[in-house]
């Protein structure tokens, strides 16, 4: 975990960690934003849709570029 040295470490929330961002526990959620058309083409994009997939069911919902989406998966071991 990074914080500077002002700051009390039981009040963030916010935690930096070096690592694998996919071995994640499955307590811990990931979100990442993505533009209107759900393209996902490149950067961790990319390996955000190889992992969880559920893009059509992104652009079934139509949402709007201001809502958010869910797709209900979590963290795949």
């Amino acid at each position: 975990m990074a914080s500077s040295p002002d700051e009390d470490p039981g009040e963030n929330r916010i935690v930096y960690v070096k690592g694998d961002l996919f071995a994640c526990p499955q307590t811990d959620s990931l979100a990442h934003c993505i533009s209107e058309d759900c393209r996902m083409g490149a950067g961790i994009a990319v390996l955000f849709k190889k992992k969880f997939g559920g893009v059509q069911e992104l652009l079934n919902q139509r949402l709007d570029v201001v809502l958010i989406g869910y797709s209900g998966r979590k963290c795949l071991q």
